[in-house]
């Protein structure tokens, strides 16, 4: 029987200020991936916001920048080419083809405006729950971090991301030129675990190898779909490094 995913309702302060503790998915996190660049004004406000969203105990906020805005006239420090391409893949498969910063996409399937904490806190709400969960337990074991996914249903991608909590940019050109902005769970790099086909999965990457490029957090999902073709996250687990 399938695993109920049950979200209560995040408070809003007048603000926009997410403060209430969200319901885990059951035995897993919920993830929210936001697709921002250093290049675009409209983003400072999303940026705040996910650091806001760190605070939540239930939640993975992740900062996924993207390289597109870069001929504007600045390039963005901390984008990845493939962070472009996962924005990309994402909308083709929800057959919208809805790309932009800042963008939010909540568990794989909904997205929302990365900067209206309403519409982020409605996507929470309304993952869908007709999957069941997959066993992930994260753990460190001694200088390694240890993966163990347990048995289920469905095809899917397990991945590992090296994040960096807190990351503090002076631009100097561009939209935001003279802007200093803060940002938080900086995903600065992913690693392929393998693809889960309903049997058990363990293995095991060590710290040194994900604590590069200053990550000190790690984060680990499993995900419906391939690379190329991102569905919903069926769980997920962050792990501090140091």
């Amino acid at each position: 029987m399938p695993v109920l995913r049950n979200f209560s309702a995040l408070a809003l302060l007048a603000a926009g200020t997410i403060f209430a503790s969200s319901a885990a998915l059951a035995g897993g996190k919920s993830v929210i991936e936001l697709f921002t660049s250093q290049g675009c004004s409209s983003c400072p406000a999303a940026d705040k916001l996910l650091g806001t969203l760190t605070r939540e105990p239930n939640l993975i906020p992740l900062t996924l920048a993207v390289d597109y805005w870069d001929y504007l006239g600045w390039k963005d420090t901390l984008a990845l080419h493939s962070h472009t391409k996962r924005q990309q893949h994402y909308a083709k498969m929800r057959g919208d083809m809805n790309v932009y910063t800042p963008q939010a996409v909540v568990n794989g399937v909904k997205y929302a405006v990365g900067s209206d904490a309403s519409e982020i806190n409605a996507a929470l709400r309304n993952h869908p729950s007709n999957q069941a969960e997959i066993p992930l337990r994260v753990r460190r074991d001694g200088e390694n971090i240890s993966v163990d996914v347990g048995p289920g249903q469905g095809k899917a991608t397990v991945w590992m991301l090296s994040v960096q909590g807190k990351v503090d940019v002076k631009i100097a050109k561009g939209e935001n030129k003279g802007a200093s902005v803060t940002y938080f769970n900086v995903v600065r790099a992913w690693r392929n675990l393998g693809a889960y086909t309903g049997g058990p999965i363990r293995t095991s990457v060590p710290v040194a190898e994900l604590s590069q490029n200053g990550a000190d957090k790690v984060v680990v999902f499993i995900q419906n779909g391939a690379e190329n073709t991102p569905g919903a996250i069926r769980n997920a687990e962050i792990l501090a490094l140091r």
